[in-house]
């Protein structure tokens, strides 16, 4: 037993290197060790990730999406199928026609060990499509029209096919239907953020009716300006609680697993209902530092990254939230702008007498400051 444990804790440290060094082999899905193994600890995550975003997609409550008619949704690189299963089982309850569930990863192995363990729930069809992708043109005519497509993770095992991935999602966008959703999820490094942000962006250039509903602030349209710079990029933080087991392996390879880290966007067609607040957002994007005489952060507004600092002296009843924010959460902006504010590595002071106002979680709940919570 002993013996058993440590290989898989081998076999789990070298997948983890390969997806950091981008040298895991094309093939390893078709490894029943690697697959186990991948599954047992990735998978966990992959099922939070999944669920996590189901109930922001249930928050922010996109216009048009949920109906009364039956759900068609596609789910690329599918593998041991954990993300996929965390995604559909969470928006299930609001889809009253049920789903049914496109799932297609090159592994046929993967793909019938997922199916012949998942104890689907009713109202969720499913089907199998072995594909090597990107490499796959007719993919989107086989899936028919589309109503969520996702894709986790393969941008960073793929980067050699970033073109092709463009192509196959531009052939996904191109069947989605009025009030679909793309929901494109990579791990959160900078690499892989910076690849995601970067296919964002082209997606953005191709339709002119492409909207990012999450995370970025104010409907964005422009460049990510987390790639301005060359070692720039951003993710998500959200604070998750695992299993015993997971968190003790992690423990035992040196990892620290205790929040979902990844960078993702949530995208769809249609015309612009409105903006997100009302008003100019701004969202944190950075931990939140504290140092002597100030708390700062870096916000964006969908354009221009911003580094705004709050001193300890401008402290009040109305400013005094500032030093509770965290990672992902949006604020209104009071006027900050970039003609005025975003100059190169300077500070942006938060006035004393601008008080804060809350506008969404990470997951797109709203919420506003109470005494309670400063």
């Amino acid at each position: 037993m002993a013996n058993k444990k440590s290989r898989k804790l081998d076999i789990i440290g070298e997948l983890s290197r390969g997806f950091t060094q981008r040298t895991v082999p094309e093939g390893y899905m078709d490894d029943p060790l690697a697959r186990k193994a991948y599954g047992d600890y990735f998978g966990e995550v992959g099922f939070e990730k999944g669920a996590a975003f189901s109930r922001e997609i249930r928050n922010r409550k996109p216009p048009g999406f949920f109906g009364s008619g039956r759900l068609s949704m596609v789910d690329l690189g599918t593998g041991t199928g954990e993300f996929v299963r965390g995604l559909s089982e969470g928006l299930l309850p609001d889809i009253p026609g049920g789903i049914d569930l496109l799932c297609v990863d090159r592994s046929l192995s993967a793909l019938q060990e997922f199916s012949g363990q998942w104890a689907r729930p009713e109202g969720i069809s499913l089907r199998l499509v072995p594909a090597l992708l990107p490499e796959a043109p007719d993919l989107p005519r086989i899936a028919g029209p589309v109503d969520v497509l996702s894709m986790a993770n393969l941008l960073a095992e793929n980067e050699d096919r970033l073109s092709g991935f463009l192509t196959l999602l531009k052939g996904f966008l191109e069947r989605l239907s009025p009030g679909g959703l793309m929901i494109l999820v990579e791990p959160a490094d900078r690499r892989s953020s910076r690849s995601l942000l970067g296919l964002g962006d082209r997606l953005l250039d191709l339709f002119p009716d492409l909207r990012i509903l999450a995370p970025c602030p104010n409907d964005r349209r422009g460049p990510c300006p987390s790639l301005a710079s060359p070692d720039g990029w951003c993710h998500e933080d959200r604070p998750a609680a695992f299993s015993r087991s997971l968190t003790q392996t992690a423990s035992s390879l040196g990892h620290v697993k205790d929040s979902l880290k990844m960078t993702y966007l949530i995208l769809s067609r249609g015309e612009k209902v409105g903006d997100e607040s009302g008003e100019g957002a701004l969202r944190l994007v950075s931990p939140l530092h504290k140092e002597k005489g100030m708390s700062w952060g870096v916000f964006c507004d969908g354009t221009t990254l911003f580094r705004l600092r709050l001193k300890n002296r401008n402290r009040n009843e109305d400013t005094r939230a500032f030093v509770r924010l965290k990672r992902g959460e949006t604020i209104r902006n009071p006027g900050f702008s970039s003609e005025k504010e975003a100059s190169d590595g300077a500070f942006a002071d938060w006035p004393s007498e601008i008080p804060l106002t809350g506008l969404f979680r990470p997951d797109g709940t709203p919420f506003h400051f109470s005494r309670k919570e400063e």
